[in-house]
């Protein structure tokens, strides 16, 4: 019996207002800042614009607003934070696409494929460059300087990642490099929160573990996606992991249960790095076969389990409830709008 539910197979959408009313009106506010990295004249500036004009899922900036309401109520500080992490996860993004040749984001032709490698690049630095400007000058909260901490270890698992394509990798090591590369970013989403919203240390804390624990759920749910989704549920191309020869946990955990010639031949797959559409069903049939892919879902729940555990400190509230149901039955995959 599969451990996925039916809503995550379905693709089903979170809705904001039905998740948290106020939280429309806060990412919008969070939104007009965004004008702001491409009102300076110049080439980078006006791709900026046409990058930064189609709208993403807007996880981070949402678990960052909801966690400053779950901690007093978010603060014109919350709301920068909120337009400048999303703007430096759109540069990751752009940076992601140059490391893995990807010709397509979120339905679009990526920077890269319409701008090239070094254009792409440099924009992703023009971005991060950018989003400094859009905090107030009293940064009493030390986000910004957090953030960068945050944003180095990022490029630290990315790297990490990148060096060990086509080698097999363990579940311990593919655990730390996720952890590195996407939950860091959403653990600190959530801690700065509740330190803009003026909420005291104890939760923030918490508050953090929450977002690193959904973090790693949220990661790990999007490898299997690219695996065995259907409809763009990933919002990536399917077997686009196989084909830049990553080990993501579905494949981990299929080759640690498979016979020695289903390892012998899933090392040779995702070595040669092709993710043909003959390549990647043989994959989702030894990832099934295998229970990897139920295995997988398995630690996704656990993970959110735990996240959902680290909101106790949390005084009770909707914004808490909305935290609860993201983490829960609402978990938003592939797409909140």
């Amino acid at each position: 019996m599969s451990a996925v539910p039916p809503h995550i197979i379905g693709g089903s959408r979170v809705g904001l207002a039905d998740l948290y009313p106020p939280l429309d009106d806060l990412l919008a506010r969070a939104e007009d800042r965004t004008p702001r990295v491409w009102e300076e004249v110049g080439f980078l500036a006006g791709v900026a614009r046409d990058v930064l004009s189609g709208k993403g899922k807007r996880l981070r900036p949402m678990l960052l607003l909801l966690s400053a309401e779950c901690a007093g109520g978010a603060t014109e500080s919350s709301i920068a934070m909120a337009g400048i992490v999303e703007i430096v996860h759109a540069a990751s993004l752009i940076h992601d696409d140059v490391i893995d040749d990807s010709p397509s984001r979120r339905g679009r032709r990526s920077a890269k494929a319409v701008w090239g490698n070094r254009i792409s690049v440099l924009l992703g630095d023009y971005l991060i460059a950018r989003a400094f400007s859009l905090l107030p000058p009293d940064d009493s909260s030390g986000a910004m300087a957090e953030l960068s901490r945050v944003a180095a270890r990022m490029c630290e698992g990315q790297a990490r990642e990148v060096q060990a394509t086509g080698r097999r990798l363990g579940e311990a090591e593919y655990v730390e490099i996720i952890r590195a590369k996407t939950a860091s970013l959403f653990g600190y989403c959530c801690r700065v929160g509740a330190a803009t919203a003026g909420g005291p240390e104890e939760l923030a804390d918490s508050l953090e573990r929450f977002g690193e624990g959904f973090g790693m759920a949220f990661q790990v749910a999007d490898d299997i996606l690219d695996l065995v989704g259907s409809n763009g549920e990933s919002g990536k191309s399917e077997g686009r992991d196989l084909a830049e020869g990553k080990w993501t946990l579905p494949l981990i955990r299929a080759w640690q249960q498979g016979e020695e010639a289903t390892r012998a031949g899933l090392e040779e797959l995702v070595r040669a790095g092709h993710g043909s559409r003959d390549e990647v069903e043989l994959v989702k049939g030894i990832a099934r076969a295998t229970g990897a892919v139920d295995y997988a879902w398995g630690r996704v729940w656990e993970w959110l389990a735990r996240a959902r555990e680290h909101l106790a400190l949390a005084p009770e509230s909707e914004a808490k409830q909305a935290l609860l149901a993201l983490a829960r039955e609402r978990f938003p995959l592939p797409v909140v709008t």
